[in-house]
C-alpha cells in the first residue's frame, strides 16, 4: 500500500497528462505531492526525508514549467533525483561509510 502511496502524485501526472497536456499535469503532480505531505502530516505520520526532496524538486521545477512554458524543467526532475541519490551514495563510499541505510531506513531494515 505504500507503494501506491508514494506514487500517487506520479499516477495522477500521468492521467493528467493524456487527459489535459503537459501543463495541467504539472500543477496535478505539484498539488498532489503538497496533499500527499499534507495527508501525513494530518494523519501524526513522518514524512520522509525523500519526500520533502521530491516536493522541494517538484515545485521549483514544475513552477519553472508553468511560468515559463517549457516542459523541459519539469522533464528534468527524475534526473535530478536520481542524481541526488547517486550523490549521496557516492558521497558515503567517499567517506568509508555506506549510506544505504538512511537512504532505505523507511523500506528496508539494513
Amino acid at each position: 500500500m505504500k507503494f501506491l502511496f508514494d506514487l500517487f502524485p506520479v499516477i495522477l501526472f500521468f492521467i493528467a497528462f493524456k487527459v489535459s497536456g503537459i501543463y495541467v499535469a504539472t500543477g496535478v503532480a505539484i498539488a498532489a505531492t503538497f496533499a500527499q505531505i499534507g495527508w501525513l502530516l494530518a494523519r501524526g505520520r513522518k514524512v520522509d526525508t525523500m519526500l520533502w526532496v521530491s516536493l522541494a524538486i517538484i515545485v521549483v521545477f514544475g513552477g519553472a514549467t508553468l511560468l515559463l512554458q517549457d516542459e523541459t524543467f519539469i522533464k528534468m526532475k527524475p534526473t535530478i533525483v536520481n542524481a541526488l541519490f547517486g550523490t549521496l551514495l557516492l558521497g558515503g563510499l567517499a567517506f568509508g561509510r555506506s549510506l544505504l541505510g538512511y537512504v532505505f531506513d523507511s523500506v528496508f531494515r539494513l
